[in-house]
């Protein structure tokens, strides 16, 4: 692959693995905080904040989401915005200097087919739902939450998602510039809404909908679920900062946008889902808003929920193609998009048990994502400084920086199964119990994600750095 390296400074292409060229990206500070606030005020926040609603009260709830928000966030932009934007590399391509360019395939086939076909099928069956809602108000249908007709319109979402991601990442920048202040505004129209039905008091007085028997758990188990949900933007948000002009541009609409938004949807969705007693945003838009209004704000939701998948599949996509080498380089980007499609189609035909299960996806999220923020934030500020070799992420050679052991660094992958470990010492992501009293008080996601970290930079220091493999420098 030398000739790789001789092109490396070539034209970019959106579609493509090459660096983004200076000249080429296109979002500053503003438009990068609306892309932000289009996938993060989806449906999701609603549910997320409904979910949170289950195990805590209102001012428990809003403490919960900032905190996992807050702390997740963060350590997720830092993790992999900063690299991406400064060498405007795809994601998956710059994690190779992390994992190896075989270690980032079997990373790719791991964490993206759970991630992107999970997530991407919530957010499907979830405008199903919200437009068989539509439909059951508008035109007299009768479509129930689980039947076909949700599946069919979890379809049209996915059909319509695939044309936009065949037109690039750029096709909804337009679109996200009227969808996020729309969007804005029917949070604000909600809670308006919301408090007109109820006072605080009387929304701060409900009950939890479904807590266990000790508080100091349903808080943390709250926490842990928006930890869980702050870390599961991993491996969206790279790929959206190296389009972007500057590293300011690259990393605080992040906290703008993704926190920011994030918190508004989800306190909003925690408030109506104890006033109104049910988690599931979709079942109270219309009782809460009217014919008119709750329509409206259906449709809206349904369409943040489009330009979120774009998003989740504009990565995973790219991510497949450099993975794959030039097998996946060669396929057209319509084909190779619209067969990745295929596996989201075929779990919406099971919208029970992806919304029965959405708290343990949650959950298995942390434990993946958790530890890989903590890996991939180390390696790059605290071992490389800031400092990668951009053509040698295109090679693979043997003796160049990222060839390892085979294209594997395993002892990356060995810090990913500690912090796994770890988390899973601590908590059941399955039954949603505490393994431990430690998890009451420092969750489970954060010493998961500390200890992949710490794992790692002792491990690189030790045994990498000394035998001159990775590319660290002394």
């Amino acid at each position: 692959m030398a000739g790789s390296a001789t092109n490396f400074t070539g034209a970019s292409s959106a579609f493509g693995t090459l660096p983004v060229l200076k000249e080429e990206r296109q979002l500053g500070l503003l438009d990068h905080s609306w892309v932000n606030i289009g996938i993060a005020v989806a449906t999701w926040a609603f549910l997320l904040g409904g979910t949170t609603a289950m195990f805590v009260g209102a001012r428990d709830g809003i403490a919960a989401i900032i905190i996992g928000n807050v702390i997740g966030v963060a350590i997720v932009s830092v993790s992999v915005c900063l690299g991406t934007s400064k060498y405007g590399v795809e994601q998956f391509t710059f994690a190779r200097s992390v994992f190896g360019r075989a270690g980032v395939l079997m990373l790719v086939c791991i964490f993206l087919a759970i991630y992107g076909v999970g997530w991407s099928s919530v957010l499907a069956i979830m405008f199903g739902r919200a437009i068989s809602e539509v439909t059951n108000s508008t035109a007299g249908t009768t479509i129930g939450p689980n039947d076909l007709g949700v599946t069919a319109f979890a379809i049209i979402a996915i059909a319509v998602s695939w044309v936009l991601l065949w037109k690039g990442p750029t096709a909804v920048k337009w679109l996200n510039r009227i969808v996020g202040p729309g969007k804005l505004a029917l949070c604000a129209g909600i809670l308006i809404l919301l408090f007109a039905e109820k006072s605080w008091s009387a929304i701060a007085a409900a009950a939890p909908l479904q807590p266990f028997d000790d508080p100091s758990t349903n808080f943390m188990v709250a926490v842990e679920i928006n930890l869980a949900a702050s870390f599961g933007w991993w491996p969206i948000l790279g790929n959206i900062a190296r389009f972007t002009k500057t590293p300011r541009a690259a990393l605080w609409p992040n906290i703008t946008g993704i926190f920011a938004a994030a918190v508004v949807g989800e306190v909003i969705g925690l408030l109506a889902a104890l006033s109104l007693g049910n988690f599931d945003p979709t079942a109270w838009m219309i009782p809460l808003g009217g014919m008119t209004i709750g329509v409206i704000a259906l449709l809206f939701i349904g369409l943040a929920n489009i330009t979120a998948i774009v998003s989740i599949f504009y990565g995973m996509c790219l991510a497949m193609r450099q993975a794959g080498g030039r097998r996946f380089e060669n396929i057209p980007w319509g084909v190779l998009t619209g067969a990745l499609f295929i596996p989201v189609i075929i779990v919406s035909f099971f919208p029970a048990q992806i919304y029965d299960n959405f708290f343990v996806f949650l959950a298995w999220t942390a434990l993946g994502f958790a530890p890989l923020s903590g890996v991939t934030a180390v390696d790059y500020i605290l071992l490389r400084r800031g400092q990668v070799n951009s053509r040698d992420l295109y090679r693979d050679e043997p003796g160049t920086d990222y060839a390892f052991w085979g294209g594997v660094n395993w002892i990356a992958f060995i810090a990913l199964i500690v912090g796994g470990l770890v988390y899973y010492a601590l908590f059941n992501p399955l039954s949603l119990t505490a393994h431990n009293a430690l998890f009451n008080v420092i969750s489970a996601s954060v010493p998961s994600c500390i200890a992949a970290g710490l794992v790692h930079y002792v491990l690189t220091k030790s045994l990498l750095r000394p035998g001159g493999r990775g590319g660290y420098a002394a």
